[in-house]
């Protein structure tokens, strides 16, 4: 029985074979032809391109910035930067403010940005000690710094009472009696906010459930040398949305008339985090991304407009908490939001260039100066990428595998990219790189490469690229010499 089954498996091993592939480019055609309809122009980041085809950053071609500045290269825009600050400052009548903005340093720590921030009138919301030393070195008032995180040292906490900072958010109860002594200790009081989840908003390692906070509050409030003074939350990342945005609001203000009606807290401040998405990007889904490994359909498009927008989420933001004071005839507490990818994701891009090109019978490959190392957004994220220079007419239909340059399997930036016919030394552009991919790089067998800020007509390297020397500085040799 056995080997008259194996007999006829062996019969039809051949016809399977000859009907897989033809059924994987049936049900690939059908994938393929699926498309959301949307297109993305340069001009949705306030590029362009000249008569040529060659994309602009300011009125520059960025393939003159890489020749030079070299490449691989982030290239910040300083315009664009400016305009979402303002656009998260004076989402008002006549553009006035409806609340302050803190900019989230994890998401992009590079100080030339953040300094250009700080003088746009955003403050600086810091995580760790690092951070907060980052802020004071680079010139930003105590004033204007917040200080969040479940894992404050001790150094940094002393650091941030010393210098008096806007305030430090408590994200657990044993932190109350750290603050607390370092205060006692430098002889100051310190202000403090205690970060509240609720069952909207991340939990986990962060803040301290709804149903036990009111312990931290009082805990906090009979210390004797801490001033509590608000109330922090943080919904979550890729906020897109109304309902992703009132319902945590809600419970959070619900807490907030607790504290206030029953237990006799004022508070001055009410922090609502950050999280707002960017609508040119996005994660994309598990389906999304079989399709484009086995089937070489491109990743869906996102539309520019899907969404709230940055005015959106601050005057909905301002709204809710308005009418919920005004309903309770309570005064206007300070409405703070901390942005991180809503305020730079799209003010930077990466400018890579094709190293070598292979053609093989399934797809052909491009090998590009920038990988997993550089982008690793790419493992969970859909981002648009531009052909540097683009001949007009200039069609979309050659399927090409992106790689990068490492030895590694997993450094595949997308399976399917569609473009036009390229070759060696021609350059793409990724877009919205702004938050989380610098932070999160590595010198996994390259170095990193320069940041350039483009800004009214100045070039200035706010980070040069890395040299072979930089990456070895911090070692020493096994006889304890220094290698650099």
């Amino acid at each position: 029985m056995t080997s008259a089954l194996q007999r006829v498996r062996s019969a039809a091993r051949p016809v399977a074979d000859r009907v897989k592939p033809l059924a994987k480019s049936a049900i690939g055609t059908a994938v393929r032809s699926r498309s959301t309809g949307n297109t993305l122009t340069p001009e949705v980041w306030g590029l362009d391109r000249d008569e040529a085809g060659r994309l602009r950053v300011q009125g520059t071609p960025v393939t003159e910035l890489v020749e030079r500045h070299g490449g691989p290269l982030h290239i910040v825009d300083g315009s664009a930067l400016r305009r979402n600050a303002a656009r998260f400052l004076q989402a008002g009548p006549d553009g006035k403010p409806l609340v302050e903005a803190y900019y989230s340093y994890k998401s992009n720590p590079v100080p030339g940005v953040l300094q250009l921030l700080d003088r746009c009138g955003v403050g600086a919301e810091v995580t760790s000690h690092y951070e907060l030393w980052l802020a004071l070195q680079i010139g930003v008032a105590p004033e204007h710094i917040i200080f969040n995180g479940p894992g404050k040292s001790d150094e940094g906490i002393r650091l941030a009472v010393e210098r008096g900072i806007q305030i430090l958010n408590i994200n657990q109860l044993e932190e109350v009696e750290r603050i607390a002594a370092a205060c006692r200790e430098l002889g100051r009081r310190a202000r403090v906010g205690i970060r509240v989840s609720t069952s909207s908003t991340w939990q986990g390692q962060f803040a301290t459930l709804a149903e036990d906070a009111l312990e931290v509050f009082l805990a906090a409030r009979e210390t004797g040398v801490l001033d509590v003074v608000g109330l922090h939350q943080h919904i979550g990342g890729h906020i897109g949305s109304v309902e992703r945005l009132v319902k945590p609001v809600d419970e959070v203000l619900d807490f907030v008339a607790m504290l206030e009606d029953e237990h006799g807290f004022a508070l001055e401040i009410i922090n609502l985090g950050g999280g707002l998405a960017v609508p040119t990007t996005y994660n994309f889904t598990a389906k999304d991304h079989k399709h484009n490994v086995h089937y070489g359909k491109a990743l869906p498009v996102p539309s520019a407009r899907s969404g709230l927008s940055i005015e959106d989420f601050v005057t909905l933001t301002h709204a809710h908490v308005v009418k919920r004071y005004e309903d309770r005839g309570r005064p206007m507490p300070r409405i703070m939001l901390e942005p991180g990818r809503g305020m730079t994701a799209n003010t930077q891009m990466l400018a890579t260039k094709v190293l070598t090109e292979r053609t093989t019978p399934e797809r052909d490959f491009l090998f590009l100066d920038a990988g997993i190392n550089v982008l690793p957004g790419f493992v969970s994220e859909y981002h648009h990428i531009f052909v540097a220079d683009r001949a007009p007419g200039a069609v979309d239909d050659h399927a090409y595998r992106l790689v990068g340059p490492t030895c590694a399997p997993w450094d595949t930036l997308l399976h399917c990219w569609y473009g036009p016919e390229l070759n060696k030394g021609d350059s793409l552009v990724v877009m919205d790189t702004g938050a989380y991919f610098v932070p999160m790089a590595t010198t996994f067998s390259f170095a990193e490469p320069g940041i350039l800020l483009v800004d009214e007509g100045r070039e200035v390297m706010l980070r040069r690229g890395e040299s072979f020397t930089d990456i070895i500085a911090l070692d020493k040799g096994a006889d304890g010499q220094d290698l650099a």
